[in-house]
């Protein structure tokens, strides 16, 4: 009773000596814009088309099913990277110093977190009964379970030209000049959740140019196909979870993803990478995970188990799908199928992409041993991966020590310390290709020049990563740290910290900084130095670089919010200098400066302005820019079932180097962010509305016009138009 009046003396007096400026934690924009700012940082540091759905299902579930924060799921807060590990150090010290949480607002007498922490984790956490100990019943599950149907229908308007008829003598001719399906993208998925422990559902997905029941082809279209012809939903994946079964600590059956330490030896699908929260890049293994998503790539297809019991626990799992490659025949007179390369799109759309269709099978075992204690985490991972058909990749100066062959296997040891102010992390890992070929090189000053392969040997090689984080003050964290990824290191599931999207052939230092040096100010700064210990895609030799990035955010009050974020990124690539001989590598810089600002009334009513100026230089003398302004407009008023987000954007970018990628509301659990370049104007209209309490529609329609051009996209993507409109539309239904 005490331990009561004195926390609510506290919260009143904390409540009232903060009335005037607040921030709002009863509102979901918090962790809508930490999301933003990750997921568009994402973005610009890939080259790739990226599927954002798989990335964002934990953070919706949680959100719809929120964390107990008197259970041991409060980890999933850190696992997400909505706290640091300082705060969720933080969180444990008080549970056990004063027991369980009686409300929510309890969570500003927590160590480390301040109002705009609690408005970042307040829309995916409860307090309630630790219900993990519960006897689990066939009875309850009916009783208590929740079940959830999404339904989302997409479609680009204008007519494109991989859509025009064709007769089948042509198509046959070109079999990659037209699309065989319809232009419409369908996605159906169902979901089942009892109380986050156990879970279960399906995704059917047919993407746009994939047939569907209504799509027809010729007889003789159907024969070239042969078995890979196939209509309806192109994508149909499952899975099945249950956790915290006694000495179950987690279990899949179907479709599940793995993570396990700092990602380097084992870490299935996406990770934020540099776009994690503050200034922190240490990641924290989440094991096994359900996949719900429609993505086509990257994660586990079979069954997977935890069992623990005290600080250890075991992991083991096996994986068994089929996936995209394109494959051809040794030669003329041998019929050893040989896979030029692995496909990761998911489009099955053209003749080719059809052939290519689950052309191989990948079949993954392995398993994760971990010790915890209290502030001591150690594990040692292994998997081992075969392809039905070896990978041999057409040969190029950059590709030379990318995984080929059939067999390979990976394992590592990742480490953990946290205690007080430090935390220490770090993994180590190696790679066997059991069929690989040593090449013979003659190198020249900057061309390496491809040789010959000396045999067949198992080759072992290596990658590091190790990182300190210090808080040395309530205001104040840094975090250090030093990778070194072996050129030849080969890893298909691999997502660990670096510059691009392939841990191989790397070396960096990072250091970041998170600063709050006042009341509602917050900087945030990094630096990363960067070296390629090899060539690249883009120059024919070893290279380095730098990213540079500071953020400086502002809450004037609980309504007004702004940010001024700068960034400073420098690489090489080729010259494209004519007048010369070789094309010798040169630095290329984009400085991008960005500011934003956000203010709401109180009849449900928002606002956003966003100004981006982006300047693209490199030594060969190419300079140009870029420009961007939008409004954004919102109504959400309270205890109403409509809500309405407009945008109006205009932009000038004379091309790709200077694009600029802006988030926009999308549907639920749907993400757009667009790279804009070239000259216009781009608008949306986003509605929600909810009926009968179980029924929720959503509707999007945007429009992008080109003033600078009368066609926009080439090849089967070409419109000939100078405009773009893209619809979607959602209906979610909960039981």
């Amino acid at each position: 009773m005490k331990r009561l009046v004195f926390i609510i003396l506290s919260m009143f007096a904390v409540s009232f000596a903060k009335a005037q400026i607040a921030i709002d934690t009863l509102s979901t924009e918090a962790l809508n814009e930490l999301l933003i700012e990750q997921i568009e940082r994402m973005a610009e540091d890939s080259d790739e088309d990226i599927d954002y759905e798989e990335l964002l299902e934990n953070y919706i579930f949680f959100s719809e099913n929120p964390v107990n924060l008197n259970s041991d799921e409060v980890k999933q807060l850190l696992e997400l990277r909505l706290i640091n590990v300082f705060q969720y150090e933080a969180l444990q010290q008080y549970r056990r110093h004063y027991g369980d949480f009686l409300f929510l607002d309890e969570l500003e007498m927590v160590d480390g977190f301040d109002e705009q922490t609690v408005a970042i984790i307040r829309p995916v956490v409860c307090i309630s009964r630790n219900q993990d100990k519960d006897r689990l019943t066939f009875k309850k599950m009916a009783r208590y379970g929740k079940h959830q149907i999404v339904g989302r229908y997409e479609q680009i308007l204008e007519h494109q030209q991989g859509y025009d008829d064709i007769s089948d003598s042509a198509l046959l001719a070109k079999p990659n000049s037209r699309y065989l399906g319809s232009p419409q993208k369908y996605q159906f998925k169902y979901t089942y959740n009892y109380r986050n422990r156990i879970r279960a559902g399906f995704t059917l997905e047919k993407d746009a140019g994939e047939m569907f029941f209504t799509d027809h082809v010729s007889d003789t279209i159907q024969r070239l196909l042969g078995k890979n012809y196939r209509r309806g939903f192109d994508f149909f994946g499952f899975h099945l979870y249950a956790k915290d079964l006694g000495v179950v600590k987690a279990a899949a059956l179907g479709d599940y993803q793995l993570s396990f330490g700092q990602g380097l030896t084992l870490w299935s699908g996406l990770s934020f990478g540099k776009a994690g929260v503050g200034s922190s890049v240490m990641k924290q293994g989440r094991g096994i995970t359900p996949k719900g998503s429609a993505t086509e790539y990257a994660f586990m297809r079979g069954a997977a188990v935890t069992l623990g019991k005290g600080p250890f626990s075991g992991t083991v799992f096996y994986s068994n799908r089929r996936i995209d490659a394109n494959v051809s025949l040794a030669d003329s007179l041998d019929e050893v199928e040989l896979v030029s390369s692995l496909l990761e799109t998911g489009y099955h759309r053209t003749i080719g992409e059809l052939q290519d269709r689950h052309a191989i099978r990948q079949q993954v075992v392995g398993g994760h041993l971990a010790f915890a204690v209290a502030h001591f985490e150690v594990g040692y991972t292994a998997h081992h991966t075969w392809l039905s058909a070896p990978l041999q990749l057409r040969p190029t100066n950059y590709n030379q020590y990318y995984f080929q062959g059939q067999k390979l296997t990976n394992q590592g040891i990742d480490f953990k310390y946290v205690k007080g102010k430090f935390a220490v992390f770090g993994e180590a890992s190696m790679s066997i290709n059991h069929d690989a070929k040593v090449p013979e090189l003659v190198e020249g000053p900057t061309q390496p020049q491809t040789g010959v392969s000396t045999g067949s040997t198992a080759l072992n090689h290596f990658a590091g990563l190790i990182g300190l984080t210090v808080k040395p003050a309530g205001y104040l964290n840094f975090t250090i740290m030093y990778r070194d990824y072996g050129k030849a290191y080969q890893n298909l599931f691999s997502n660990a910290f670096c510059e691009g999207s392939r841990n191989q052939g790397q070396r960096g230092i990072y250091l970041g900084v998170e600063v709050v040096p006042a009341a509602y100010w917050h900087i945030l700064a990094y630096a990363d130095q960067f070296q390629y210990t090899w060539l690249t895609s883009q120059v024919n030799a070893s290279s380095h670089g730098h990213d540079y990035y500071l953020r400086v955010s502002h809450s004037f009050n609980k309504r007004v919010n702004a940010y001024l974020q700068f960034r400073s990124k420098t690489k090489m690539k080729n010259s494209t200098d004519d007048m010369t001989f070789t094309h010798y590598p040169i630095f290329y810089t984009k400085n991008a400066v960005r500011f934003n600002i956000n203010y709401a009334f109180r009849n449900g009513l928002s606002f956003s302005n966003k100004a981006e100026y982006a300047h693209y230089h490199n030594e060969d003398g190419t300079n140009e820019n870029g420009y961007f302004l939008c409004q954004d407009i919102a109504y959400k008023p309270e205890n109403k079932p409509f809500s309405l987000s407009f945008r109006y954007a205009l932009f000038d970018a004379k091309d790709y180097n200077t694009r600029i990628y802006a988030y926009e509301s999308d549907v639920l659990y749907s993400f757009s962010v667009p790279a804009l370049y070239g000259k216009g104007m781009r608008i949306y209209l986003l509605g929600k509305v909810k009926l009968f309490n179980a029924l929720t529609l959503y509707a999007r329609i945007g429009r992008t016009i080109y003033s600078d051009q009368d066609e926009i996209g080439s090849d089967l993507t070409l419109i000939k138009a100078n405009h773009k409109t893209d619809l979607k539309v959602e209906a979610i239904w909960k039981l």
